[in-house]
């Protein structure tokens, strides 16, 4: 699914002008554009932040479960579920954890 969304970008930017002969992570570069994938990642976790921060109308335990494990680190640790399927796998609560 990744691919297929990352494979539109990659081939609107293969057709700018003078921008065939270089790689797809060079033409981005180039660009100054960052990836599909990388900008969906940081969206998520600034939307997780704003969530569990109190910044949106949205219930954090709609959304995510603290993890009981006490040992070192801080108090916003998250549950990671494990899902066996694949729908499962790129909701967005899985995808930020």
């Amino acid at each position: 699914m990744v691919k297929r969304v990352e494979s539109v970008q990659r081939a609107f930017t293969n057709k700018l002008p003078d921008m065939n002969s270089l790689t797809y992570r060079e033409r981005l570069s180039v660009l100054r554009l960052e990836s599909l994938e990388l900008r969906r990642l940081k969206a998520d976790l600034i939307m997780c932040f704003k969530i569990l921060k109190g910044f949106t109308n949205i219930d954090p335990s709609e959304f995510f479960t603290p993890s009981t494990c006490n040992t070192r680190g801080h108090s916003m640790k998250l549950y990671y579920p494990d899902s066996g399927v694949l729908a499962r796998q790129i909701f967005f609560s899985v995808r930020v954890v």
